[in-house]
């Protein structure tokens, strides 16, 4: 009885026992669960930069910075617990050139800046280099953070490193890239069964990036199964150039190809053209692709319109044998690669520029699309760092490549609008082909290439309207030379002359049978009198002979 009662009693205690653990283990994880949320992180963005203005297609701080300071206020205001810092490193002596020593002074900053932060903080303390950039110190900066494990995230230019993610894993990109488009190609020339190209590049001149992007075009045609035939024709027309050598160069395509991809500004570009119309190379049997929009006159800047060293207003003579791939938005061209006039930021950044970098924007300029993927850069990492913030699990905010793999295959909601990630951290763009109007002298888009999830795939948005049958033939029906209809017409005329020769000896042979045959006739019948013995002179008359076995006429004398 006894030993009953003590069970009695120490069931409800050990009850207590386990409501009590279980009330404190649950009021710790509650606490815990709550501490994560309102646990602050620092981010460091380190942005390396110039001042100069003449390179403001390409992100200088006069038309990027404001960008970078509005987000860093919607970040303040949208993300209290991130405490978002960004230093701007400039190379001394930066001023309208690109600078080559970017790297250099990066390096210099980030290992001084180093020793003052402890090493146990580095995983509490997420650290990356947001950058617009330029094409002399781009691979270096990304070679640099990739060696460190940091996230690079470029937001003004690109390079063929993003798609290697085995020694690239931290590369990421918010810019409107014309890398972007190459995806583009494989489909566009299966599409219209294009078995034969040629891909001509501008070495040097004005912009180096040029021969890269032509080299890249050439590398994925060239490489495609079933195989597509693809030269490739570097070529230097920026500086002085003949009539000759341009007509050499177009022989040169002429004898190979109709299909013609040109990666060249506008200042080369055009001086092919003009002289492929004057070569008669201006025809619905061409088709020149091009794959920049600063081969156009009305994008980007030096003043393109009224320079007459461009010579726009022969070159657009030519535009009626040439296609557009371009970056898009909204299904239209993005023209002068400038934001457009009715988004909000245009007057913000304008006002910004002006105020707090002494640079006033000229009469119909506004913000380039460089300036919105800056703003995008840093609001998106804010919100993919706020994201892994509040894990339970600690997340390593030291691992770069575990911070980059957090964007990969993602869609992003930011005022300058929806910014979407492919597999390999590149912005997905919207790719347009489009013919040229004479009427609004413009590039009206037929094609649409924005691959998703579900969609991957050209979309035709309008017939093309093209002078001539479309699709272009990737080669014409006599050959490059001519050569098959010369060879066609040759048979033709002979076919003719010995089908003539045939009828002839025919009607000889048939003539000599009927001859041979009356021959014969008469030597085997001689008693039988022929129609030709029976003819009394002044007398005729037609009637058939019952003796001939030709059916030949007798004549029989009449009285």
């Amino acid at each position: 009885m006894i030993f009953r009662m003590i069970i009695l009693l120490k069931r409800p205690t050990a009850f207590l026992i386990i409501w009590s653990i279980a009330a404190i283990l649950g009021g710790t994880a509650v606490q815990l669960q709550s501490a994560i949320h309102v646990r602050p992180l620092d981010i460091e963005v380190i942005s390396p930069a110039y001042t100069g203005t003449k390179l403001g297609l390409l992100g200088s701080l006069p038309f990027v910075g404001p960008a970078y300071s509005s987000a860093l206020e919607d970040i303040k205001k949208d993300f209290p617990l991130l405490n978002v810092s960004q230093v701007f490193v400039i190379p001394s002596g930066s001023s309208e050139e690109c600078p080559e020593s970017e790297i250099n002074e990066l390096a210099k900053y980030y290992y001084r800046r180093r020793t003052g932060i402890p090493a146990e903080d580095s995983r509490n303390r997420l650290t990356l280099f947001v950058f617009t950039g330029c094409s002399k110190s781009l691979g270096g900066i990304q070679q640099f953070g990739t060696g460190l494990n940091k996230v690079v995230l470029s937001s003004g230019s690109s390079s063929t490193y993003l798609t290697d993610k085995t020694g690239f894993p931290t590369l990421l990109t918010t810019v409107l890239a014309q890398s972007a488009m190459f995806g583009v190609l494989p489909k566009l020339v299966r599409l219209y069964n294009w078995t034969t190209v040629s891909v001509v590049t501008e070495i040097g001149g004005v912009n180096s990036a040029y021969e890269g992007g032509g080299r890249a075009i050439y590398n994925i045609l060239s490489g495609l199964k079933p195989r597509v035939d693809t030269k490739f024709v570097p070529v230097s027309l920026t500086g002085p150039i003949t009539p000759i050598e341009l007509t050499a160069i177009l022989d040169k395509l002429k004898a190979s190809s109709r299909i013609i991809f040109i990666a060249a500004d506008s200042y080369p570009a055009n001086k092919l053209l003009i002289q492929a119309r004057i070569n008669g190379m201006i025809d619905a049997s061409y088709v020149y692709v091009l794959i920049s929009p600063l081969t156009l006159p009305f994008d980007g800047s030096r003043l393109r319109n009224s320079s007459r060293e461009y010579r726009f207003e022969e070159a657009r003579a030519s535009y009626s044998s040439c296609l557009l791939l371009g970056l898009g938005s909204e299904l239209e061209f993005i023209q002068n690669l400038s934001m457009p006039a009715s988004h909000p930021f245009v007057n913000v950044w304008k006002a910004k520029s002006e105020s707090e970098y002494n640079y006033t924007y000229t009469d119909g300029k506004r913000p380039t699309v460089y300036a919105a993927s800056s703003y995008a850069a840093l609001v998106i990492v804010a919100q993919v760092a706020d994201q892994v913030r509040r894990q339970e699990l600690p997340f390593n905010f030291s691992d770069g490549t575990l911070f980059a793999r957090q964007f990969f295959g993602r869609t992003f909601q930011t005022k300058i609008g929806n910014v979407s990630f492919d597999r390999l951290g590149q912005r997905i763009a919207q790719n347009l082909l489009g013919y040229y109007d004479p009427d609004n002298d413009s590039f009206v888009p037929f094609l649409l290439y924005e691959p998703s999830p579900t969609f991957n795939d050209l979309e035709r948005l309008r017939p093309p309207v093209w002078f001539g049958p479309w699709p272009v033939p990737s080669e014409p029906l006599c050959g490059f030379q001519g050569i098959r209809c010369t060879f066609g017409s040759t048979v033709k005329v002979v076919g003719a002359s010995v089908a003539a020769i045939l009828v002839l000896l025919g009607i000889c042979g048939t003539i000599f049978v009927r001859w041979f045959k009356q021959h014969i006739f008469e030597t085997e019948h001689y008693w039988v009198l022929q129609c030709r013995y029976l003819r009394l002179p002044g007398r005729s008359g037609r009637h058939q002979s019952r003796l001939s076995l030709f059916s030949c006429r007798s004549f029989i004398a009449v009285k």
